[in-house]
């Protein structure tokens, strides 16, 4: 039996969360979502995705510096991040060589999708 692709969903708008593990759930992705750092810290230790998706403007910090905690450690600096936005662009993250990826809100989803998979598939 093929173990589902886990993503990790950090995202504080609970519409988009919801939108997002529906979506996916329908591409036999599994997704575990987080409306908070604190919350998504909790967990980071206990298991690793295949990919996070992280909101950058969060209630508690920056997903930018999550990303960069994340790309620090041995365990997960091999996973690939997608950083989605409304408030910054493509050029604003480029530096970052970790980041795999940079979706600019509002999104379409299935553009979302192909980056996803294509990111997937790679890893």
């Amino acid at each position: 039996d093929i173990m589902k692709k886990l993503i990790y969903v950090l995202e504080d708008d609970e519409d988009i969360r919801d939108i997002l593990s529906i979506f996916f759930s329908h591409f036999d992705l599994e997704v575990k979502t987080f409306e908070d750092i604190k919350g998504f810290k909790e967990v980071m230790e206990t298991s690793i995705p295949d990919l996070y998706i992280l909101d950058i403007n969060l209630p508690d910090g920056s997903g930018l510096d999550l990303a960069d905690c994340i790309a620090a450690k041995d365990s997960t600096r091999n996973i690939p991040i997608l950083l989605m936005s409304a408030h910054m662009d493509t050029q604003e993250i480029s530096d970052s060589t970790f980041i795999k990826g940079f979706i600019q809100k509002p999104f379409d989803l299935y553009f979302m999708k192909d980056k996803v998979m294509e990111l997937l598939a790679a890893s």
